[in-house]
Order: structure tokens, then C-alpha cells, then sequence
């Protein structure tokens, strides 16, 4: 195997796949890259068996070949190298030659047959591309209600649900629940369901550009997302997801309206003197205020605020984890949102006032018992 390629071009392929290599494992293979020639270019694979990535660069490829090589090494190595050529040699026994205007470098691969496979995604794969920008929102509006509780597998990632004409994402980690859906021109050829671990998102927020669309494989157990300049493949959680439809409420009699932004950076400050342990925030509802009050009796802090609002009965009185409620009001993309409450025991639903065009978004949260006073 030999090849030369520009140091920025190698390097930018390196950082993508280095980041799935795990930092301790039992099968020493995944502290591995593979690099092979394939279709003129030069393509690097890394994996962790839940993960795998591939990226690829432009190089002037001399001899065909493959090796696996350990990933953070030649990453460390091509990192501090400025942006000139690089030849690379690759022999028999997988030694790999590194020359650049500096010096020389040798590394030992591995025969690259033990490197694990790619994931087959299997017959019926169901095929759909999505607008990056769209792809990102229902990313980010969701994974954060995720949990992370290994026992409840189903709760580790994020459910979509995409039917034709429609594009769904659900997360809840049983406090709260994040759903965000948008009008979509995908026509599947049957409705897919599937888990995605919240993991396998974050590397593809992390390689999804702004622009353009990226195409999305489902299989059985594995997805595919193809991205600019790189492939990754996810396991999926094969688990069935909880019935969120039915913790929804369809009756809310009380209805609030906020500015949200004022509504955030007031729960911010408000919390700062909440206990600790329980975080929480009370909310002194009234026809056109919301008083924020929390109160740390252990060392004598509290805080107290008001701010205006729209109310449609004459007064309700509840309580919320605050970092919870910060993180939903942190992703609502509207600049007044509206809560809606049924008592002060009982999930609420917020949701945007002005919601983008073709865009469905809510959140549930559920309060915390009120601490005596």
C-alpha cells in the first residue's frame, strides 16, 4: 500500500473517526483505525461495536491496499505536522512508513482482516433524506430529555417516528418529555419506528453541516446516516418505547402566557438559592404576574421575583425541579411560549406561541411536590 496525501486533508478525516475510538475496552481491536483504498480516495473506519464512523479524503493513491493502525498515534503524529505532503508506505507485515519534509515515522498496524466489519443494514432497509437544518433541530430539541439510566434502555435514546409527510422525534426520561415534529416532504415505504442512542447523535450533530440534506438508511438493528465527507452506522436500541400519548393532557384549564427569554433568565437567577438537593423553584401564579420563589433553609439564602405574564384564572401555585424547567425553557424556539397546567400534581405542557412554519413542538414537565413552608 502506498499513497501521499496534504496533512489538513488526512488530518480532518483522523479527528472525525479518532473521537469513536473508546477510551477502555476488552477487545483491543477498537483502539484501531482501519485506513484502505477504495474508489480513489483514502477511507478511515473506526468503531466502539456500537459505533462506527467512516470518513474519507482526496489522495494520490500509488498501490492499493489496507491497513489497521493505532488511531490515537497516527492522529497525535499527523497533528503535529503543518500542512505538507505526506507519503505513506505500507509493507508486508503492516509496518506503515510515515515521510515528510521533517523525517520519518514508523509505525506497526495489524493485519487489517481482524479489524471488525462493517454493520449490515439486512433487507427492508427503508431509505429517507432529510434538510440538515431540519435533522439538527430535531436533534437538539429532544436528546436533552433523555435518560441515562442503563435499566431503562428505551429512555437512553431518542425515538423517531416517520411516516410520509411527517417527521417526529420524542425523548423522556420520566421527569420531563421533549417532542418536536415537522411537516416534511419523505415518503417511506412504510412508517419507521426506531431508538437512536443519544451517543450515535452526538456524533452526528457533530458532523452535520448547515446546509444541504443528509440521507438516512434504517434496518433492522442498524441505521446508516450519510453525511458530507462521512458514513456513520448506529446501533439501534431494540426496545419498544413507552406510550408517551398517554401522559399528554388533553384538558389543561389553566393557561399561562411568558415571555420566554424573560421567563429563562429569571428561573436562572431565582435558583441560584434553591436547596441543593431538591433544586426547587415555586411559581405564585396570578392574572398578570408570576412571582418566582425559592428558599435554601439549611444556609439562609432566598430569592424572590416577579414578572409579567398572562393568566386566565385568578391564581395556581406549583413547584419544579429547576434545572428541569431551565432545560425546557432553554429549547423552546419562540419568543413567548405558553404553559398549560391541570392541577399542581400533574404534568404540564409547554409549548412555542409562534411556532415556525411546519413545525410542532412540546414539552411536558412534571412538578415536584411543595415543600412546606
Amino acid at each position: 500500500m502506498k499513497f501521499s496525501v496534504m496533512r489538513d486533508e488526512i488530518f480532518n478525516a483522523l479527528q472525525r473517526v479518532v473521537n469513536v475510538i473508546p477510551q477502555r475496552s476488552t477487545f483491543m481491536m477498537t483502539q484501531n483505525i482501519l485506513i484502505f483504498t477504495e474508489d480513489n480516495l483514502l477511507k478511515l473506519i473506526g468503531t466502539d461495536l456500537e459505533i462506527t464512523l467512516m470518513s474519507w479524503a482526496p489522495a494520490s493513491i500509488k498501490e492499493e491496499g489496507s491497513i489497521a493502525i493505532p488511531g490515537r498515534l497516527i492522529h497525535d503524529i499527523v497533528r503535529e505536522l503543518p500542512n505538507i505532503e505526506l507519503q505513506f508506505e505500507v509493507d508486508e507485515q503492516f509496518r506503515m512508513k510515515v515521510t515528510s519534509d521533517f523525517g520519518r515515522y514508523k509505525i506497526s498496524g495489524v493485519n487489517p482482516i481482524e479489524f471488525p466489519q462493517r454493520p449490515e443494514l439486512g433487507e427492508d432497509v427503508q431509505e429517507i433524506v432529510v434538510e440538515n437544518k431540519i435533522f439538527r433541530k430535531l436533534i437538539e430539541n429532544t436528546i436533552f430529555a433523555c435518560s441515562t439510566d442503563e435499566l431503562r434502555a428505551a429512555l437512553t435514546g431518542v425515538f423517531f417516528n416517520i411516516s410520509t409527510g411527517k417527521i417526529e422525534a420524542v425523548a423522556t426520561d420520566g421527569h420531563r418529555l421533549a417532542k418536536m415534529g415537522y411537516i416534511h416532504d419523505v415518503t417511506p415505504k412504510k412508517e419507521i419506528m426506531a431508538i437512536i442512542p443519544t451517543r450515535s447523535l452526538n456524533f452526528v450533530l457533530r458532523n452535520l453541516d448547515g446546509e444541504g440534506s443528509s440521507t438516512l438508511h434504517f434496518g433492522k438493528k442498524h441505521a446508516l446516516f450519510e453525511l458530507a465527507d462521512t458514513q456513520l452506522f448506529a446501533r439501534l436500541i431494540e426496545e419498544t418505547f413507552v406510550d408517551y400519548e398517554r401522559v399528554i393532557p388533553k384538558e389543561t384549564p389553566y393557561e399561562m402566557k411568558i415571555d420566554t427569554e424573560a421567563f429563562y433568565s429569571s428561573v436562572k437567577r431565582v435558583s441560584l438559592f434553591s436547596n441543593p438537593l431538591t433544586s426547587q423553584v415555586v411559581l405564585n401564579i396570578t392574572p398578570k404576574q408570576v412571582e418566582l420563589h425559592a428558599e435554601d433553609i439549611d444556609y439562609g439564602g432566598e430569592a424572590q421575583e416577579r414578572i409579567p405574564c398572562e393568566f386566565n384564572r385568578d391564581q395556581f401555585r406549583i413547584a419544579f425541579n429547576s434545572r428541569y424547567l431551565q432545560d425546557i425553557l432553554r429549547h423552546i424556539s419562540s419568543g413567548k411560549l405558553q404553559l398549560r397546567f391541570v392541577r399542581p400534581d400533574y404534568a404540564v405542557l409547554a409549548n412555542p406561541l409562534e411556532a415556525a412554519e411546519n413545525e410542532e413542538q412540546l414539552m411536558l414537565l412534571m412538578p415536584v411536590r411543595l415543600e412546606s413552608e
